[in-house]
Order: structure tokens, then C-alpha cells, then sequence
């Protein structure tokens, strides 16, 4: 296990933080969907989208915190695979039907399961 500097651990603990807002937006978003409240579900998805430019960002930051650490840079590597579905998503944008499918049957269960991958991986850097 790596040492970190206090401002590195506070970057994973903020990051981790980003994790659980973004949860929690995908589930606001997913009960404005199913109410058929699109609009207002649109509006959080477009906070998700902008939360992702800033995992994005703090990725290569963690990268050279951890640089070395095969199972983390696995893991934040694999956030590339959300960017395609957040790609696939732009592209049906207008298709309102489409657009849900693809939040609540792809990004959403993608993102939560790379959270749960991430999270355990930073966890024995938190507990200190």
C-alpha cells in the first residue's frame, strides 16, 4: 500500500465523495423518469454529465498518486467504458424513450458498478 500526502488523501476522499453525488443524482434521475418527469430528470443527468468531466480530470491525478498500483489504474481505466455509453446516450438525445433505456438500463447500472469497484479500492487509504 502506497503513503499518501494529506492533500492526496484528501483528493480520494473528495473523489469518493463525487461518487456518492453522482449516485445520488442517478437516483433522483431514475424517479423523475419513471414519473415521467423527463425535463426535470434531464436537468440532474446534465450535473451527472458535467461530474464526469471532473472524475475524468481527477482520474489522471489518482493515476499519479497510485502510479504503479495495477488494480486501481484497472479500475479508473475502465471509466472509459461509461464515456461510451455518455457517447451513445448524446447520440439519442432527442429520442426521449431511447434516452431513459439507455440512462437506467446502461449508464446507470455501469457507473454503480464501477463505483462499488472503485470504492473498494480506496477504501483501505481512507480508514486512517
Amino acid at each position: 500500500m502506497i503513503q499518501m500526502e494529506q492533500k492526496q488523501f484528501e483528493v480520494i476522499s473528495q473523489y469518493v465523495d463525487l461518487l456518492q453525488v453522482i449516485e445520488e443524482g442517478f437516483n433522483y434521475i431514475e424517479g423523475r423518469y419513471q414519473e415521467d418527469a423527463v425535463m426535470a430528470g434531464d436537468r440532474i443527468l446534465g450535473d451527472v454529465f458535467l461530474a464526469f468531466s471532473q472524475i475524468e480530470g481527477a482520474n489522471k491525478i489518482i493515476l499519479d498518486v497510485f502510479n504503479g498500483e495495477k488494480a486501481v489504474e484497472q479500475e479508473i481505466g475502465m471509466f472509459s467504458s461509461i464515456i461510451d455509453i455518455v457517447k451513445e446516450l448524446e447520440q439519442n438525445f432527442e429520442d426521449a424513450d431511447e434516452k431513459k433505456r439507455i440512462v437506467l438500463t446502461k449508464l446507470m447500472p455501469a457507473f454503480l458498478s464501477w463505483k462499488v469497484l472503485i470504492e473498494s479500492e480506496f477504501k483501505p487509504y481512507l480508514q486512517h
